[in-house]
């Protein structure tokens, strides 16, 4: 006896799409970077932090590195002595005089996507000093 099977109706077609980041349906976006530059962070006038908090991954993805680019001029104060790849959102500098200094950050995502450099000043005003007693 032979069975026949019969389909009524439209068959069911199951798809499934990837929604991880990189896939060809929904490549990965890049992240945006911004930082502001805040001042009177310690006694000393010539110490600012660089706080790139505010950047963002306009698909939810972890920003995973800060890349910093400065004068050679600048000293970082914290986190990491002698690196200006951190993971870390705040970067602390000194300022060797008054002037102005120009900063470029670039973060990059945990899927492995950079952000469009983003440069800002750092403004450093003149410094009064104490007269010697």
């Amino acid at each position: 006896m032979m069975k026949r099977l019969r389909f009524v109706g439209a068959v069911p077609v199951v798809i499934v799409l990837a929604l991880a980041g990189g896939c060809f349906l929904f490549p990965n976006k890049a992240p945006e970077a911004s930082f502001t530059v805040i001042y009177d962070v310690t006694e000393d006038a010539m110490v600012v932090d660089l706080d790139a908090s505010s950047s963002v991954d306009p698909d939810g993805d972890e920003i995973v590195t800060y890349q910093w680019a400065f004068s050679d001029d600048l000293d970082i104060v914290e986190p990491q002595a002698y690196s200006t790849h951190t993971t870390s959102e705040v970067l602390r500098v000194r300022c060797p005089v008054q002037g102005e200094y120009t900063v470029t950050l670039v973060v990059r995502d945990a899927e492995g996507a950079n952000s469009t450099p983003v440069t800002g000043t750092i403004v450093v005003p003149n410094v009064p000093v104490e007269p010697m007693p």
